[in-house]
C-alpha cells in the first residue's frame, strides 16, 4: 500500500530548478535510502512530503490517516521538562486515539455505524503501535542513552543529547512515513547498530538521508538520487546503486562513442554520394535518401552526457618528524564526579594511523583535549612530550580563532592572497557565489569543509580528526579518506563511521568504562576482539556453532540444518519472553518504580538478543544455500 508519494513534483527556487518532475512511493516497509550531494535538493524533498513546502507542480499524496514526521536536528525543547515528560509528549496521538476508542466502546459497539469507526481507529492505533507504547519507550529511552536519567531537565542536555532525544521521540510515536535527515549524528556505533536494526523492523515507511554508508547498507534495500533536479530509483542498496549507475554510466559513453562514429560514417557516406551523382537525378535521390538515413538515426541516438559533477581532491602536507611523535604517562581525567581515564601511557610513533572509539560519554574529547594539552591531566604525575619537529594539526569544526562576521573569501584572503582564495574555495566546492556568505551563516556542511580547508592550508605532521565526517556528504567522505590514504605523517582520528575507520586507521584505541585499552590491530582485529569479549561476558546467549576456530572444518550441510532449527527455536523463545513482558508493561498502574524500570531494562536485552538471533539465522540460512 502506498503510504505517501511525490508524482511529477517540480519545485523551483528563483530560476535554479530542485526538482523537475521528480516521482517517488513510499509503501508499507519501504527502507529507502535518499543520496545526493548536499545542496541538491534532499532537504526539500522530505519538506514536500512533509508537507511543510507546496510543489510549484505536480502533486504530493498522502493517504487520509497516515502520519509522517520528520526527525529535527535542533529541536525545541520547553523549560523545566523532565526527560521522562518530554518522552510522554510523544504520545499525544496514540493518547487520543486510544480515548476515542473509549468513547466508542462507550457508546455501545452493537450500533454497525458505531462498530466501523470503532474498526477504523484501532487499526490506525494498532498499525502505529499504540498498545506497546510504554514499553517501546522505556527500550528506546535504554538504547540511546537515557536510561537512569529520566528525571534530568531535557533543556539541560547538550545539543546532542538534545538532538538524540528528539530521534527518541519520533521513534516511540512510530508515525506511518518516517523521514529521518541524519539521524546517526550524536550516535555512538552501538547506537548506530541498534537504530540499524530496529529500522529493519520498523512496520511503517522510512525515508533515510545520511552520511554513514555502511548503516545506510545496512538499513535500505532501496535507494533515491537526487541530483540536478532528478530523482532515480533503484531497489538495491545505495553502495550496489553506485557500481550500477558507474557501469550505466561506462556502457551508455561506450554506446555513445559507437554512435557517434557509426553517424559520422553515415554522413560521410551520404557527402560522398553527392559528389558522385553530377547530373544523375537517380544518384541524387540515392544522396538524400542517405541524408535522411544519417537524420534518422541521429534521432535514435542517446543525447550528451550531463557534464561530470564537480568533484574534489586535495592533499595534507606532511613534513618529516622525529620517529616519536608524542609520549604520555599518567593521563587521568574525571568528569562530574566519575572517571573517564586514568593511568593512561602510550607512545605514538612516526606515521602511525589511530583510531579512538567508544560510546558517547566514554570521554573521547576530553582525551583528545588532555593530548592536545588543552586541558591538565587530573594527575600531577602526567608527562606529555612531543617529539621533534613535530607539527600538530586539529580539525576544528567549531571554527575557533575564525570571525563569524567575516566572509569566507575575507577569511581566505587573509591567509592566502585574492587569486589563490577563489581557487582553494572552488576547489572545496564552493560556488563563486557562494564564496561571500559569512562564516555564521555557513551550513554544517560547508562548516565542515571549510575547516578541512584550513587544515591543508598548514604543513603539519600530526593530524587530530574529531568526526570529521560529520555533515560531509559522501563525495566530500571518499575525497578526505583519498587525501589521507596519501597522508604519510601521523593520524587520530575520532569517529562513529565504520567504514572510514576502516579506510583510514591501521590502530585501535578504546575507551570504555573509565577504561583505556590500545589493540594492536586494525579496525577488522578490533571487530574480532570485541565479539570475543562479548561471547566471554554474555556466556548465556546463544552462540553460533557455525563460527569455526582456525583450521577447523566446514560444517556439513546436516549441521548447518540443526544450527538453523535451534536458531529458530531460540527466536520463537525470545519472541515469547518479549510478549510476556510487554504485556505487563502495558499495565504500569501495577508496577512499581523499580520493577517498571527493570521491565524496561529487561524488555531492552530481549529485543536486543532477538535482533543478534535473527542475523545469526540470517548468516546461517546464507550458508545452507551457498
Amino acid at each position: 500500500m502506498v503510504l505517501a508519494a511525490l508524482q511529477g513534483v517540480e519545485k523551483f527556487y528563483g530560476e535554479q530548478v530542485v526538482l523537475g518532475g521528480v516521482t517517488l512511493e513510499l509503501r508499507s516497509a519501504s527502507r529507502v535510502a535518499l543520496i545526493g550531494r548536499n545542496g541538491a535538493g534532499k532537504s526539500t524533498l522530505l519538506r514536500l512530503l512533509l508537507g511543510r513546502e507546496e510543489p510549484d507542480g505536480g502533486l504530493v499524496f498522502r493517504r487520509e490517516g497516515v502520519s509522517v514526521s520528520m526527525l529535527e536536528q535542533d529541536p525545541s525543547i520547553p523549560v523545566g521538562m523532565s526527560v521522562l515528560e518530554l518522552s510522554e509528549r510523544a504520545f499525544v496521538e496514540l493518547d487520543a486515539l486510544e480515548a476515542g476508542l473509549g468513547r466508542l466502546e462507550r457508546e455501545g459497539l452493537a450500533d454497525p455505524g458505531v462498530y466501523a469507526r470503532w474498526e477504523a481507529l484501532h487499526e490506525t492505533f494498532s498499525r502505529r503501535g499504540g498498545l506497546e507504547r510504554r514499553s517501546r519507550r522505556d527500550a528506546v529511552l535504554y538504547a540511546l542513552g537515557f536510561r537512569g536519567r529520566e528525571g534530568e531537565t531535557a533543556h539541560h542536555l547538550s545539543g546532542g543529547e538534545k538532538t538524540r532525544l528528539g530521534l527518541a521521540q519520533l521513534l516511540m510515536a512510530q508515525p506511518d512515513v518516517l523521514l529521518l535527515d541524519e539521524p546517526t549524528n550524536h550516535l555512538d556505533m552501538e547506537m548506530r547498530g541498534w537504530l540499524g536494526g530496529y529500522l529493519s523492523r520498523y512496520p511503517g515507511a522510512v525515508l533515510l538521508v545520511s552520511h554513514d554508508r555502511a548503516f545506510m547498507d545496512e538499513t535500505c534495500d532501496a535507494t533515491a538520487e537526487v541530483s540536478r533536479g532528478v530523482l532515480r530509483t533503484m531497489n538495491t542498496t545505495p553502495s550496489r546503486y553506485r557500481e550500477a549507475r558507474a557501469e550505466q554510466e561506462r556502457l551508455e559513453a561506450a554506446t555513445r562513442a559507437n554512435q557517434h562514429k557509426e553517424h559520422e560514417r553515415l554522413e560521410a557516406a551520404a557527402t560522398q554520394m553527392k559528389r558522385w551523382a553530377g547530373q544523375s537525378e537517380k544518384l541524387h535521390r540515392r544522396a538524400k535518401a542517405m541524408e535522411r538515413r544519417a537524420e534518422r538515426y541521429a534521432e535514435a541516438m542517446l543525447p550528451d552526457a550531463d557534464a561530470p559533477e564537480r568533484t574534489t581532491r586535495f592533499t595534507f602536507k606532511s613534513p618529516e618528524s622525529g620517529e616519536t611523535v608524542l609520549q604520555a604517562q599518567h593521563l587521568k581525567k574525571r568528569f562530574g564526579g566519575e572517571g573517564l581515564f586514568s593511568e593512561v601511557a602510550f607512545t605514538l610513533r612516526q606515521g602511525e594511523r589511530i583510531a579512538l572509539v567508544g560510546p558517547n560519554g566514554a570521554g573521547k574529547s576530553s582525551f583528545l583535549r588532555v593530548v592536545l594539552g588543552e586541558t591538565p591531566s587530573d594527575d600531577p604525575r602526567a608527562l606529555l612530550r612531543f617529539g621533534s619537529r613535530v607539527r600538530v594539526g586539529y580539525y576544528d569544526q567549531e571554527l575557533r580563532g575564525v570571525d563569524p562576521e567575516a566572509t569566507l573569501f575575507e577569511e581566505l584572503v587573509r591567509l592566502v592572497g585574492d587569486s589563490e582564495a577563489h581557487n582553494l574555495l572552488g576547489r572545496f566546492l564552493f560556488p563563486y557565489e557562494a564564496q561571500f556568505k559569512r562564516v555564521r551563516d555557513l551550513s554544517g556542511g560547508e562548516r565542515a569543509r571549510l575547516a578541512l580547508l584550513k587544515l591543508t592550508l598548514g604543513a603539519y605532521n600530526f593530524l587530530v580528526l574529531d568526526e570529521p565526517t560529520n555533515h560531509l556528504d559522501v563525495e566530500m567522505i571518499e575525497a578526505l579518506e583519498a587525501a589521507l590514504l596519501a597522508y604519510t605523517g601521523t593520524l587520530l582520528i575520532v569517529s562513529h563511521d565504520r567504514r572510514f575507520i576502516a579506510a583510514t586507521t591501521d590502530l585501535v584505541w578504546e575507551l570504555r568504562g573509565g577504561t583505556f585499552t590500545a589493540f594492536e590491530g586494525d579496525w577488522a582485529f578490533y571487530r574480532r576482539k570485541q565479539q570475543e569479549r562479548s561471547a566471554v561476558a554474555e556466556p548465556q546467549a546463544p552462540k553460533a556453532k557455525t563460527s569455526q576456530s582456525a583450521g577447523a572444518k566446514t560444517p556439513s550441510r546436516w549441521q548447518l540444518g540443526r544450527d538453523l532449527e535451534a536458531l529458530e527455536a531460540r527466536i520463537a523463545e525470545l519472541e515469547a519472553e518479549l510478549t510476556v513482558v510487554t504485556g505487563q508493561l502495558e499495565a504500569p498502574e501495577t508496577l512499581s518504580a523499580e520493577a517498571l524500570i527493570e521491565l524496561g531494562n529487561a524488555h531492552a536485552q530481549l529485543e536486543s538478543e532477538l535482533l543478534a538471533a535473527m542475523a545469526e539465522w540470517e548468516a546461517t540460512s546464507e550458508r545452507l544455500e551457498v
